[in-house]
């Protein structure tokens, strides 16, 4: 039986980097819908995005080197 459990390490650092990036845009898309302040939950949630992901992308890289030594 196939394991159930999704991860995005098993697509890659570049999945887990651009669903960073789309998580946080929608999120500040929705804030910015609700409370109508144009262009500012937008750059702020997109901006987080971007530092997930590359948070994320070098935690995944030092597994990856741990890995190989």
């Amino acid at each position: 039986m196939a394991n159930s459990k999704f991860s995005l390490e098993e697509y890659g650092p570049v999945s887990s980097f651009s669903t960073s990036i789309i998580s946080g845009l929608i999120v500040g898309l929705i804030i910015q819908n609700f409370i109508g302040y144009k262009p500012i939950p937008v750059i702020i949630f997109v901006l987080v995005g971007i530092y997930d992901g590359y948070r994320r992308m070098w935690r995944y890289s030092e597994k990856m080197e741990k890995k190989n030594k």
